[in-house]
């Protein structure tokens, strides 16, 4: 039986698991000392009494928190998600495909706040299907007599 859904859904999901470590590389920048220096200097931002550095510089830090919870949680998708595709190529075991793929989903979903909700969905999809589709039954063989 071809596994073409699970398998282009998996690959689709772990292509944007990948780009979604970009978004977390993002916010690890916005919490980075270049950026606290810059928001330091600026003179507007200083000038303005209801803002003290250390309030922007702990709001700062929180992008750095969050960028590595948005890395790990696609890594962890994108182990799961290849290990899923794997399993799922050649029909070779596609019960642990599935398994991969929700386990994959439910933790990128859950650590990223919501952030990898794209892909995750896609390889929950994916992983539901792998459960969802059987093999269709084989008829036996009839003899005929002559």
């Amino acid at each position: 039986m071809k596994r073409t859904g699970e398998i282009t859904l998996g690959v689709i999901g772990v292509v944007l698991s990948a780009f979604t470590s970009l978004i977390g590389m993002f916010f690890l920048f916005m919490g980075s000392d270049a950026v606290k220096n810059e928001v330091a200097n600026d003179p507007t931002l200083a000038n303005d009494p209801a803002l003290s550095m250390e309030e922007m510089d702990s709001f700062l830090s929180i992008f750095s928190g969050f960028g590595w919870a948005i890395i790990i949680a696609t890594i962890i998708g994108l182990i799961l998600g290849i290990i899923a595709i794997v399993n799922v190529v050649g029909n070779k075991n596609p019960k642990v495909g599935g398994w991969m793929n929700i386990i994959g989903a439910v933790l990128m979903g859950i650590i990223s706040v919501g952030i990898a909700f794209l892909p995750a969905l896609l390889l929950l999809i994916a992983g539901i299907m792998c459960f969802v589709r059987k093999a269709p039954p084989e008829e036996p063989i009839q003899s005929q007599t002559l």
